[in-house]
Parts: structure tokens; C-alpha cells; sequence
């Protein structure tokens, strides 16, 4: 009985997060949208994870990546939370 207890417990803290593929935003900008269902994750793990995502992306090109906005949505614990960046990618 503890092990279900515990192992739901770690469902409801963990929630599902999900990224986003890069997206063309106009203007040379880019868009990339971390979500988290469920669970309370810190927003700047969410925002970490937009991040990351948009520095691999611009690694891949040879390239640097340069935030433009993060725009954050929801409330932890009771909405979906996401963290939409938009960003560059610039000569390094």
C-alpha cells in the first residue's frame, strides 16, 4: 500500500512536461513552447527547458542563441504551465 502511495505521489509532483519543435516566428525569430501538465515543477525549470532547447537548436547551426521574449502561461498545480520563448540565432 506505501509503494502506490509513493508512486503516486511521485505522478502528481513529476507532472508531464512536454517541448515544443522550434517554429519559424518572422523577423529572423524563432518560437519554442515548454508544457508542463500537472505537478508543481519551479518555473525556471520550465523556462530552463525552453531554453536549452532553443541553444541546441542555434548549436546546430553554427550559431549563438539570443532570447527575444519568454512569455509565461498557467498556474502550478491547478492549469497547464508553459513558458514560450521566442529568440535568434546569431553569428558567434
Amino acid at each position: 500500500m506505501r509503494a502506490i502511495y509513493i508512486a503516486s505521489l511521485v505522478a502528481i509532483v513529476a507532472g508531464c512536461t512536454t517541448i515544443s519543435d522550434v517554429t519559424p516566428a518572422g523577423d529572423a525569430n524563432y518560437t519554442v513552447t515548454t508544457q508542463v501538465r500537472g505537478g508543481m515543477t519551479p518555473w525556471g525549470e520550465i523556462k530552463a527547458s525552453s531554453l536549452k532547447r532553443a541553444d541546441e537548436y542555434c548549436r546546430q547551426q553554427g550559431k549563438r542563441m539570443h532570447p527575444v521574449d519568454m512569455k509565461t502561461h498557467g498556474v502550478r498545480g491547478w492549469t497547464p504551465q508553459e513558458a514560450e520563448l521566442t529568440f535568434s540565432c546569431v553569428a558567434g
